[in-house]
């Protein structure tokens, strides 16, 4: 039986979605690729759904780069083995493109490490 606290859970999801969004600028594709679970699903602000297999195509392409993550909030709920974080971020992305966002993000724990399995952005005004 797992036993933990929700805020410590809250805490290290909070601190591995920054460290994604660091690993995403840095160019660490192969951090970003770990986390991400094979059953990944991405729901870009346009709508469009794409797997983590073409997602991470389109990184290591450099179709699509994160120059610049700002966060400007976040929050964690612990349900169990899996933790939904929700926040909002200016994303610096192309060489000049701004984007705010909103975004969802869904962890669940397998193999006794985290997996990012479901990441939803949509547009933001703030």
């Amino acid at each position: 039986m797992n036993v933990f606290s929700p805020s410590i859970v809250a805490t290290e999801i909070l601190h591995l979605s920054l460290e994604k969004f660091r690993w995403k600028t840095e160019g660490r594709i192969d951090l970003v690729e770990d986390l991400f679970d094979d059953e990944l699903v991405f729901i870009h602000i346009t709508g469009q759904m794409t797997t983590k297999a073409e997602w991470i195509k389109q990184l290591k392409s450099g179709n699509f780069v994160y120059n610049k993550i700002e966060q400007k909030e976040a929050a964690v709920k612990v349900y169990g083995d899996t933790a939904v974080l929700v926040g909002k971020a200016y994303f610096t992305v192309n060489g000049g493109s701004l984007y705010k966002l909103v975004y969802t993000e869904v962890y669940t724990k397998k193999n006794e490490k985290w997996k990012l399995v479901n990441l939803h952005t949509t547009s933001g005004n703030f």
